[in-house]
């Protein structure tokens, strides 16, 4: 094949069609710098290494511990724990369900129990 055939083609083609010898010329381009730009992009950067010395700790005074929040200090013990509720502490926050309550909670109850007993075998 003969190089000069083949560049007097291409400029034959060029003067024949410019529009669409164009766009080609175009699209090669936006080919070859999208590539370019996929290479760049895809190449990891270069990572300096570091190196880190291990030296010893050694005080060169003594360590002091920081203080607790005072905070702490004075809520904590002096807080006194009940073990049960007196009948008076009992009052303001308790009262007593009446019949039809209950026997609404002992209906809902049921219902719950007798679905799950229900779906077993």
């Amino acid at each position: 094949m003969d190089f000069d055939n083949l560049g007097e083609t291409v400029r034959d083609f060029v003067h024949e069609k410019p529009l669409i010898s164009t766009m080609i010329g175009i699209f090669v381009l936006l080919f070859f710098a999208s590539l370019i730009i996929i290479l760049i992009q895809t190449s990891k950067p270069e990572v300096p290494t570091q190196t880190f010395r291990k030296e010893p700790f050694t005080a060169d005074a003594k360590l002091l511990i920081p203080a607790a929040p005072e905070a702490e200090k004075d809520y904590y013990p002096s807080r006194t724990i009940k073990n049960a509720w007196t009948e008076e502490d009992i009052e303001p926050w308790f009262t007593k369900p009446d019949e039809e309550t209950l026997k609404n909670l002992e209906k809902a109850n049921d219902a719950i129990v007798s679905d799950i007993i229900g779906a077993a075998p």
